[in-house]
């Protein structure tokens, strides 16, 4: 091989490497929003947020204002620092433990075969039939934060155009949540 393939072919995975950073800083930018969106509602939504974590999440009344607060405050915390380069490892910490959680109540709640309940995990309706979908979700959005967890150093920094392509994916994201929360979609029959 000639020097001129060696360099051509650095390049290339130099050129592989600088888009995998570009689309990693457009997950961590989506993420970021979505984390601050849902704490944002929450913190709207404060009377639903405190039933959803005594009646879904179990926790007892009089810890319920402390639990939802530290749920709105770790959720806008995590997407604050994975705004950040030099806090972006921190975030995607905080957005994995918190998606953890999330995941395993939901789980929870489908193993239990609870029915219709109010997981507080949308920003539309409060109660549905969790199943599949909500499980799935959930597990590509803690396996997102944990690719940004473990790829925190080559992400790069985020560009206004990424933090607006993130709020076009929330829109995408809520729209994609409140279709499959139709129960004909629940049951496999064509809209």
């Amino acid at each position: 091989m000639s020097v001129a393939h060696h360099v051509a072919g650095a390049h290339d995975i130099a050129a592989a490497y600088d888009v995998a950073s570009v689309l990693l800083a457009q997950v961590a930018a989506f993420l970021a929003v979505l984390l601050i969106a849902s704490a944002v509602h929450k913190a709207f939504s404060w009377r639903r947020t405190r039933t959803v974590v005594e009646d879904f999440a179990g926790v007892p009344r009089q810890a319920a204002s402390a639990a939802a607060f530290a749920a709105c405050a770790i959720e806008a915390l995590a997407g604050a620092l994975l705004m950040l380069p030099d806090h972006r490892r921190a975030g995607a910490a905080l957005a994995a433990a918190i998606l953890s959680v999330y995941l395993a109540l939901i789980a929870r709640a489908v193993a239990l075969n609870r029915g219709v309940v109010d997981c507080g995990c949308s920003f539309g309706a409060g109660s549905r039939n969790l199943g599949k979908y909500e499980i799935a979700r959930n597990a590509v959005l803690l396996t997102t934060a944990l690719l940004l967890l473990a790829y925190a150093d080559a992400i790069a920094s985020m560009a206004p155009s990424q933090l607006l392509a993130a709020c076009a994916l929330l829109a995408l994201y809520g729209a994609a949540d409140q279709l499959m929360a139709l129960q004909p979609m629940r049951q496999g029959t064509v809209l």
